[in-house]
Parts: structure tokens; C-alpha cells; sequence
């Protein structure tokens, strides 16, 4: 006995011990199966950690469970980083005897832990679940995937997921919150039985941009015959609940080609007229459960048919309502004698064969009573025949039937009757519309969450086939009000045709529109205007809208702007708002506006607007004009005022505001009498130049050209004074704040400082002024605004000649004058000179004559004598 114990204990050791090794051993060759089918088959981002990679026996023996946490499965090319699928918890039961001989791995089962599915189809037919390599590979491939992994999967599983679904191709969207779904079939046979169970949550559905269902709970059980061979899909029993309203189905939907075949018939299984109440929107609210109702419905159809891409199936929809009551205990009056007949048919699927029919609809608030019938022939190009008569309470439709997601009161009166085809709205032969009747409302107001309450405290009008005529509107829309009058035209075509153009001639007065609370900022944002405004979205303009209005306002706020005693006209067309023109007091000054905004591209809003502005606070301007701040920042340091005719175009951002690279504009900028205090720019300018009194920049009646292009403002040469002197600016500012900017300062010479005047003087060698009056110091300015860099560049005189070449003129006229003055003056010595010498020796010339004619008289006189002694000698003295 104690051997026996022995062996099925070493029996049992072994079973354990191979059930906690096997999936030890085969870890390895699991993972890289998988991973080498993936790489194969998906053309995804399949990530996984294989530390987070768990393999047991235990869980479903004799079965392999592979379980991976934070399993995630991304897009590439078009859908790039969306998500497909992911996981907390994501695990796969495969054939144990099948990894042991080595076979094809083979799985079982599938469960899920928290998943979220995005399934998305864009406008071209491709979507985001199509991630299997194209069939064309080579068929060896194909094989060995085959050959590598199977699914026999017999039972799957959900919990607490998330799926959400939008096709962009047949706009269908669906939501499906909080799902729990279990499911059983043996997928390896090809005739067999499945069975599901679902629930969800929350259920939204919406079709053609408007939700049929929003937050419903949904629970489904079907028992479906499956017959893949021939892609057949019947209906055994089949149960759905959407809140409290219970639809049974039978019949099949077939895939056997690209087209889809289906035969289904659907009612309800309970009549109460409370179960058909609890579809309301937010007939989920607290209290519902203790809502009187009594009455009854019923509720059948089908669908039966071909759909294809050319072809609808016929259906069929018949809902009736007989003397129905509700009363909310928070609520004093009833609703009371509610009745309906709704009928949808079109037998062959045709639209044109189709109709729908609302007869005898009627509801009692107290003594009020309220009736309508509709009828609609031919859905491709409808025939109408409706009208509607009596009083509407709001507020006590709205308290018995409450709703999370919005709130509606006040008293609506109508008297409408209307009939005609939608192939005369399009001939515009509105004479053959017959439409009259009128409107009243009191106090309507309707209010949704996280946006400023709608509401109208009086409104009239009447209808005629081409106009709504609005004799009267007042209302508010949160802090802002508006009185309306004018006409609607085109109301019935735009009624029934999402592409037909609604338009309209408004005259419109305001105290206040705050367009900020419009587009959604706070109270708080708006109240303090200099508040971040950042949390704006991008208007989009309506492209079906076309409306004129004329308005006046006395104030509007917008951005960080408050604008008052706004005057203009305003049109609406084709996603464009125009501005023709508008004109408000803003900024200490006022401003007329022409122009536009286009959003008609959401993703890249423009605008192109020219501004007449008259003498507009530069410091107020300054601090709430983002532009200004960026072109302008030493406006800053300015006080004053300033005049201009600009204009400016370019792109908005998502925030709505300026999409800076994208500026282009320019005009003339008048600025009256502002100066420029404390700016480091001046500051270094001082430094340089060594001036006394040039601390503050004088700018009275300047007229500047400037230019906004590729990222910088630009100026053209304007005269300003620093301090006593005057100066000439032109340069340019970038985006980044970098400036480049010259200044060239005209400076009297006695006033440029002792130190330059003394080295001309010495120069010259005399204190005499070479340079004229006055010289210009040139100056350029680079860095920023906050960290200038200034240098001081050529000195030039008043011709614009460089000082230096002046100095050295005036200094070689010097010498030439005086080269001159001494040639002269030796001319002159030489002249005298030479006129001395030239009377000299005439003097002495006379004076030689002279001598030799006296001494030729002695000589002579003395011959004579000689002669006369001779020939007394001669003679003796006789």
C-alpha cells in the first residue's frame, strides 16, 4: 500500500511538475511564433513586452493560456500613431497537444480586459482595421503562415470595453461605453450555432451628422445560425434593450457577394407607453422611475432587400401612440391626450417610392392644446403637406421630461400650414409654395452645458412661401444682447437641403456682445480684458448662410479689445464674414475696419482687413494689441497718440491669433505729438555721442512708411528729435525682436562736446570752425530691443561729405591760399625790385654819362691845357 502511495504520488508530483514546466519550456518557441506571424501578417505596430508575457496550464488545462498586459496595436502610413486596439489584459487559449508535437499553434479562446477599439473609415474607403498584407504576396508565404497559426476559436470574451466606431463614407458613427460581451462558437466547423450576450453601458448612434441615440444603456442577446460557406446569418432568437424598450428581431443577413442580403422583422415586446418614454433624451435623469405615465404604443418594421452601392432595400417603420398621460410629481400640470400615428414605407427601397405620415399628433398642458400632421411623398425630391396649430409649454414638457445634456423653457404659439415640392423650391416658383401662418415666443430659452444660456424674452413672426418676415426678436445669449428685425429668405429649401443657402437681411442693436463668451472663454476671461485669451477656438462661418446685417452696438468685447459705439455693416456668405465697413471707438481713439474673415479652410482661417485709425492711445495699443508688441516693442516706452491707414492679411492659429510669418501689409502711420522715454536704445545712442540732453525722442507730426513682409517691419526715413537735436530713422524689426535700425543725428559743431571740437581745432592749428554749422553723427543699431547694440559708424557734414576729407579740404584750401598770397607777394618784391634795379642803372647810367662827360671835359679841358703848355714850350710865352 505504501509503494502504491509512493507511485501516484510520484505520478501526481510528475503531472504537477509538467504542467508548471510546459509552459516554461515552450515560452520561447510561443513568443517567436507569434511574433514571426505578426511580422508576417499585420502591417501594424503590434506592441508587447515579452517580460509582461505570462504562459500557464493551470488557468484551462488541458489548454495554453498566453497572456500579455499592455497590449497595443498603432497604424502606419495614413493612420500614423492612432491607436486600433489596446488592452490591460489580453489573452489567447491555444491547443497544448498541438505545441507539444510541434503542429500549426491553434487557438481556442480570446479574452479581453479593458480594451478600446477605434475603428475609423475615411472619405477614400480606407480604414484604420485593414492591416493584413495585400493577398497578392507569394503563395509560399501564404502557406507557412498557415502552416504556422490557426484559429479554432470556440469562446471569446469582453470586459468593460470601449468601442467607438465612425465611418466617414455612410457618416456612422456609434459609441459604445462600460461593454461586457461574452460569446460561444466553433468557428472550425462552417455550419454551427453562435451565441453572444451584450451590454453596454452607454449607447450613442448618429447618422448623417445628427444623434438618433445619446447615452443609452444596451443589452442585446442573440442565438444566431451561422453559415460561413455561404456568409448567411440567421436571426434563432434575437433580443435587444435599448433603456426600457425591448425589440425582438428574426430573419437573416447575408454576405454572399460585395452586396448584403437581409430579411428582418422587427417589434416590440411591450406596449407600456413608459418604456417608449424612457428613448427621450435624458429620460434616464433622476425621477424617472417615478414618473405617471399610462397608455399605450406599438411598434413594428422590417427591412428587407439588396444594399449595395446602387441599391436600397425596402423597409418599412410603423409606430402609434393612443391616449398617452405623464406627470412628474416636481411638476403641477400634465401632459395629457398624447396621440400619434407615424408610417415609413418604401417597399422597393426607391426613395422616390417613399413617404412618411404624422397623423393626428397632439398633446394637452392645462388647457393648451397642441396638434400637427405631416406627410411626405418621395424622399428623393419631397412633396410636403404639413401644418401645425396651438400652444407649446416648455417648461413643463422640459421639468417632466429633463435631460443631462440640455434645459428648454418658455411658451411657443403657432398657426402654420404649409404645402409644396421641393422641385418648385428649386425652380425658385415660390408662388406654388403655399406657406402662411405665424410664430410667437415668450421667454424661450434653451441652455446647454459649458455654454452661455440662449434666450429669447419675445419674438414675432410671420411666413410667406418666399419669406420669414421678423417683425421682432429680443433676447440675450449669456451677458450679451440683441434685438432683431428684418427678413429670412430661402427658409424652406434650406428646411429640406443641408446644401441650400439660408439667407437673410437683419438690422441689429446691441448694448453688449461679448464675443469672447461666444467663442467660449470664461467670465472671468472676459471680464478682465487684459486676460490670456488663448483657450479661443477657431470660428467657422457657416458656408450656407447668407445674411446682411446692419449693426449697432454699443459695446463689444473681443479678445483683449472693448470696443464702443460700433457702427456697420456685417455680411455672412460662403464661410467669408465681411466688414463693409465697421466703426467703433476703441483704444482711446477709433478705428474703421473693411475687410474679411475666411474660415472657409477651419484648419488655416485668414483675414485681410484695412484699418482707418484716428488718434489711438500708443500705450493702450501697445498692451493689447499682440502685433504691436511684436513690430513695435519700443512703443513700450512711448506715450502718445497715433493715426493711421494700414493694411494687413494673413493667416490666423487654431487660437485665433495671428500666424506672425504669414503678416503682409503696410501704409502710412501719422503720429501727432508722442515722445520715447527711458529706452536703452537712446540710451546707447547718448553713450556714444557723448551728449548732454538726449535721454527723450521727440516725435511731432511724423508721417511714417511702413511695410510688414516676410516676418519684419520696415520703415522708411522719418525725422524725429533727440532731445535739442534732429534725427533720421529707417531700419527694420524682425519676430524674434532683433532690430536693425540707422540713425543719423544732425549736431550743431558747437555743440558736439570741447573734447571733438578741441582735436579740429588743433588739427587746423587755430580754433577756426572747417566743418560748417553743423555735422551728422551715423549710428547703427542691432541687437534687441532689450539689448541693443549701438555703434557709431562715418561722421559726415551736411553735404553727407566724411569730415576728415573735409578738414583735409579746407586745410589744403588754407595752404593754397596762402602758396598764392606769398607767390604774390614775392611777384610783387621781385616787380619792385627789378623796377629799383632798373632805375638804378639809369641813375647810375646818367651818373656814368655824367662822370664821363665831366671827366671827358676835363680830359679834354686838360689836353687843351697840355696842348697849350706844349706849344708854349714850343713857342715859349709868346
Amino acid at each position: 500500500m505504501k509503494k502504491l502511495l509512493i507511485v501516484l504520488g510520484s505520478i501526481i508530483a510528475l503531472f504537477v511538475l509538467t504542467i508548471v514546466l510546459v509552459p516554461i519550456l515552450f515560452k520561447d518557441r510561443i513568443v517567436s511564433a507569434v511574433r514571426t506571424e505578426i511580422d508576417k501578417s499585420i502591417n501594424a505596430n503590434v506592441n508587447f513586452e515579452p517580460s509582461k508575457i505570462n504562459i500557464s496550464l493551470l488557468s484551462d488545462f488541458p489548454n495554453l493560456t498566453l497572456g500579455v498586459q499592455d497590449f497595443s496595436i498603432t497604424g502606419k502610413n495614413t493612420f500614423e500613431g492612432d491607436t486600433l486596439f489596446t488592452a490591460k489584459d489580453f489573452s489567447v487559449e491555444m491547443d497544448i497537444v498541438a505545441i507539444i508535437k510541434g503542429d500549426p499553434l491553434n487557438i481556442k479562446g480570446i479574452v479581453l480586459n479593458q480594451p478600446l477599439i477605434n475603428i475609423l473609415v475615411l472619405e477614400d474607403g480606407s480604414a484604420n482595421y485593414d492591416i493584413t498584407y495585400p493577398s497578392d504576396e507569394p503563395a509560399e508565404e501564404e502557406s507557412t503562415s498557415e502552416e504556422e497559426f490557426k484559429i479554432g476559436i470556440d469562446h471569446w470574451e469582453i470586459n468593460q470595453g470601449r468601442i467607438n466606431y465612425y465611418d466617414q463614407v455612410s457618416d456612422v458613427a456609434i459609441s459604445l461605453l462600460g461593454v461586457d460581451h461574452t460569446g460561444n462558437g466553433d468557428f472550425t466547423l462552417s455550419v454551427f450555432d453562435m451565441e453572444t450576450k451584450t451590454t453596454a453601458e452607454d449607447f450613442s448612434f448618429a447618422y448623417g451628422g445628427d444623434v438618433y441615440v445619446a447615452h443609452k444603456s444596451l443589452k442585446a442577446d442573440l442565438l444566431l445560425g451561422m453559415d460561413l460557406e455561404n456568409m448567411k446569418f440567421t436571426f434563432k432568437d434575437a433580443k435587444a434593450t435599448l433603456n426600457d424598450f425591448h425589440l425582438n428581431f428574426d430573419g437573416f443577413f447575408a454576405m454572399p457577394t460585395d452586396d448584403y442580403e437581409m430579411d428582418i422583422n422587427f417589434s416590440t415586446t411591450d406596449t407600456e407607453f413608459k418604456n417608449i418614454l424612457s428613448l427621450v433624451p435624458g429620460m434616464y435623469a433622476d425621477g424617472f422611475d417615478d414618473l405617471e405615465t399610462s397608455g399605450e404604443f406599438d411598434f413594428s418594421g422590417y427591412v428587407k432587400g439588396v444594399y449595395s452601392e446602387t441599391q436600397m432595400p425596402g423597409f418599412a417603420v410603423d409606430l402609434v401612440v393612443r391616449d398617452a398621460y405623464v406627470k412628474s410629481a416636481e411638476v403641477p400640470l400634465p401632459i395629457e391626450k398624447i396621440g400619434m400615428e407615424l408610417h415609413a414605407k418604401s417597399e422597393s427601397g426607391d426613395l422616390k417610392e417613399g413617404y412618411l405620415e404624422v397623423k393626428n399628433f397632439g398633446l394637452t398642458i392645462d388647457k393648451d392644446r397642441f396638434t400637427a400632421n405631416a406627410k411626405v411623398n418621395n424622399f428623393d425630391s419631397p412633396i410636403w403637406d404639413l401644418n401645425m396649430e396651438g400652444t407649446l409649454n416648455l417648461d413643463i414638457i422640459s421639468a417632466i421630461e429633463p435631460s443631462e445634456e440640455f434645459k428648454m423653457g418658455g411658451i411657443i404659439t403657432a398657426n402654420i400650414n404649409s404645402k409644396g415640392s421641393y422641385a418648385d423650391v428649386e425652380k425658385e416658383d415660390y408662388t406654388k409654395l403655399e406657406t402662411t401662418g405665424d410664430l410667437k415666443m415668450q421667454n424661450f430659452s434653451y441652455a446647454e452645458k459649458n455654454a452661455p444660456d440662449f434666450i429669447i424674452s419675445t419674438a414675432e413672426m410671420n411666413f410667406n412661401p418666399e419669406n420669414i418676415n421678423l417683425t421682432t426678436l429680443k433676447g440675450n445669449y449669456g451677458r450679451s444682447d440683441f434685438t432683431l428685425n428684418g427678413s429670412v429668405g430661402n427658409y424652406i429649401a434650406y428646411a429640406i437641403d443641408e446644401k441650400a443657402i439660408i439667407t437673410g437681411n437683419m438690422r441689429l442693436t446691441s448694448t453688449l456682445l461679448d464675443i469672447n463668451e461666444m467663442m467660449g472663454d470664461s467670465e472671468a476671461d472676459s471680464a478682465n480684458v487684459s486676460e490670456d485669451t488663448s483657450a479661443m477656438e477657431v470660428v467657422v462661418i457657416p458656408k450656407n448662410i447668407d445674411f446682411t446685417f446692419d449693426a449697432t452696438a454699443q459695446t463689444i468685447r473681443y479678445d483683449n479689445f472693448e470696443m464702443k459705439n460700433a457702427v456697420g455693416q456685417i455680411r455672412v456668405k460662403q464661410g467669408i464674414l465681411t466688414l463693409d465697413p465697421l466703426k467703433v471707438d476703441m483704444l482711446e481713439g477709433n478705428i474703421q475696419m473693411t475687410g474679411l474673415y475666411n474660415s472657409q479652410d477651419e484648419y488655416e482661417p485668414k483675414f485681410d482687413f484695412r484699418l482707418d485709425i484716428s488718434n489711438l492711445s500708443i500705450p493702450a495699443t501697445f498692451e493689447n494689441v499682440l502685433t504691436v508688441q511684436k513690430f513695435v516693442p519700443i512703443a513700450q516706452k512711448m506715450q502718445g497718440k497715433f493715426s493711421t491707414d494700414f493694411s494687413i492679411k494673413g493667416l490666423l492659429t487654431q487660437e485665433m491669433m495671428p500666424d506672425f510669418p504669414t503678416l503682409s501689409g503696410g501704409g502710412l502711420i501719422t503720429i501727432v505729438d508722442a515722445a520715447v522715454k527711458n529706452s536703452k536704445v537712446i540710451s546707447g545712442v547718448t553713450s556714444l555721442s557723448k551728449l548732454d540732453n538726449t535721454d527723450e525722442v521727440q516725435i511731432n507730426d511724423v508721417r511714417v512708411q511702413a511695410e510688414i513682409k516676410e516676418g519684419r517691419l520696415s520703415v522708411q526715413p522719418f525725422d524725429v528729435k533727440v532731445g535739442q537735436y534732429k534725427a533720421t530713422i529707417d531700419g527694420s524689426t524682425g519676430l524674434a525682436g532683433d532690430i536693425n535700425y540707422n540713425l543719423r543725428m544732425n549736431i550743431p559743431t558747437g555743440s558736439i562736446g570741447q573734447a571733438a571740437n578741441t582735436a579740429i581745432s588743433n588739427l587746423l592749428g587755430s580754433k577756426t570752425n572747417l566743418v560748417g554749422n553743423s555735422i551728422n553723427l551715423n549710428f547703427t543699431i542691432g541687437g534687441t530691443y532689450d539689448d541693443p547694440k549701438v555703434k557709431l559708424g562715418k561722421t559726415t557734414t551736411e553735404g553727407g561729405n566724411s569730415v576728415t576729407a573735409s578738414v583735409k579740404d579746407q586745410i589744403g584750401d588754407k595752404l593754397n591760399e596762402e602758396k598764392d598770397k606769398l607767390k604774390s607777394e614775392i611777384d610783387t618784391k621781385v616787380q619792385a625790385a627789378q623796377d629799383s634795379a632798373k632805375a638804378e642803372a639809369e641813375r647810375l647810367k646818367k651818373l656814368a654819362e655824367e662822370e664821363a662827360k665831366k671827366k671827358a671835359e676835363e680830359e679834354k679841358e686838360r689836353l687843351k691845357e697840355k696842348a697849350k703848355s706844349k706849344l708854349k714850350d714850343m713857342f715859349g710865352d709868346g
